[in-house]
């Protein structure tokens, strides 16, 4: 009987530690997913990064409350780059000390790119919330490199084809703000595609962020033997809302096709009165045709009491979406698996629209844009643009030019 009763516990204390073997296993597949956030909540980037970081905050508060992502919770941390190269830099390397899975990182190439780099080295997924420059990606920082916004190539395009075949310009003004890779970008894809269309540039100019005014630039389109049809200007904040307000005051009213750095309903009051000014954007607070965009704007206003004020807000809201996509698809949060899916998006869905990657281009460059124009002191949704001239790397690096 006494050895009977030995073996039989011996069985029994096997068997428990069989089963806190598997429970352990259990609990550490459990642990959280850590996403971290190089985010800049001061100086003059939190204009661009504030909204799409509560936007990610509401879809990763989405994904935790309809049961994770992988069976797992996300955790996240945000610290503060405060629109700083040097603090970029070390927020990056925090959060992957930290323990991140992947970062997001500010939305501009610029001053996104030192947290990108980061990641990159510590074999990190990287995902800027806004930047438009093609070298945040494969060609520039690194392969494990992504923005989740559209080229600014493709912003010049889509208002040179706009203007072109909607508005039935013929002639155009470019004024150039030089401040940004990301207006430069725009500007280089307005000329080609302008070109391409048949329309004659009668002129160009450049100005900076540091520019009180540009005087020089309004004389020089004054003196122009004929008005152009519209002046394109690539330009962000808060330069270009100053140059808006200098062109208008000296009597020019010819249309003014922008960028997407010069969407938002904020800055309008500086420019009263402002007419026949248009922008290629991501989505309309107040009227988005597209029911996706609508269900956005709405759960963010009950998240965060009001709405997004920026139309870039939606942006955070699809980082993480992508991100949580294509984890789900690779069934990891490891690296090489959730990159090899995220390579292969064709016109994934997501809420910013129909999205697409390569292992070359690591942003978009074909996503429908929503053109708005100002009306009454805010900008309503005109229609849904898709181009259809595609820019090519050597564009898209601006090879040559």
């Amino acid at each position: 009987m006494k050895t009977g009763y030995r073996n039989l516990l011996r069985m029994s204390v096997g068997g428990l530690l069989i089963a806190l073997s598997g429970s352990a296993a259990f609990a550490q597949t459990k642990d959280p997913i850590k996403i971290g956030f190089a985010t800049a909540l001061s100086g003059w980037l939190a204009a661009y990064d504030e909204e799409p970081h509560k936007a990610a905050i509401l879809k990763i508060e989405e994904i935790n409350k309809a049961g994770g992502l992988l069976g797992r919770q996300i955790e996240y941390k945000v610290m503060d780059t405060k629109t700083d190269l040097t603090v970029t830099t070390n927020v990056a390397a925090s959060l992957v000390d930290w323990g991140a899975n992947m970062l997001i990182v500010p939305p501009d190439y610029d001053m996104g790119s030192p947290a990108a780099l980061v990641a990159q080295n510590a074999n990190l997924i990287a995902i800027s919330t806004g930047a438009s420059d093609p070298k945040m990606g494969v060609q520039g920082v690194g392969p494990n490199v992504f923005s989740a916004h559209t080229a600014g190539q493709v912003a010049g395009i889509v208002m040179a084809e706009y203007g072109r075949d909607k508005l039935a310009a013929k002639t155009a003004y470019m004024l150039e703000d030089v401040s940004m890779e990301a207006t430069k970008s725009s500007c280089a894809g307005f000329v080609a595609a302008w070109s391409r269309k048949g329309g004659e540039l009668v002129g160009r100019d450049t100005f900076q962020k540091e520019d009180a005014s540009i005087a020089a630039q309004i004389t020089r389109i004054k003196g122009l033997q004929k008005a152009p049809d519209f002046i394109f200007m690539c330009s962000s904040l808060p330069e270009g809302p100053a140059a808006v307000r200098q062109i208008r005051a000296a009597g020019i009213d010819a249309p003014i096709l922008a960028d997407t750095g010069m969407s938002g309903d904020f800055w309008l009051s500086s420019v009263p009165g402002l007419k026949d000014f248009y922008v290629p954007t991501l989505m309309s607070i107040s009227n988005d045709p597209r029911p996706e965009v609508k269900k956005f704007v709405e759960t963010y206003k009950a998240r965060w009491n009001t709405l997004p004020s920026t139309e870039f807000s939606v942006l955070g809201y699809c980082t993480v979406e992508q991100w949580a996509q294509a984890v789900e698809k690779a069934k990891s949060v490891e690296t090489k698996a959730v990159l090899a899916v995220m390579n292969n998006f064709k016109d994934e869905p997501t809420t910013c629209g129909p999205t697409s990657y390569t292992d070359q281009l690591h942003i978009q460059v074909n996503r429908p844009q929503l053109i708005a124009k100002v009306e009454n002191g805010s900008f309503r949704p005109v229609e849904v643009y898709r181009n259809t001239f595609v820019p090519d790397l050597k564009l898209l690096l601006r090879v040559g030019q």
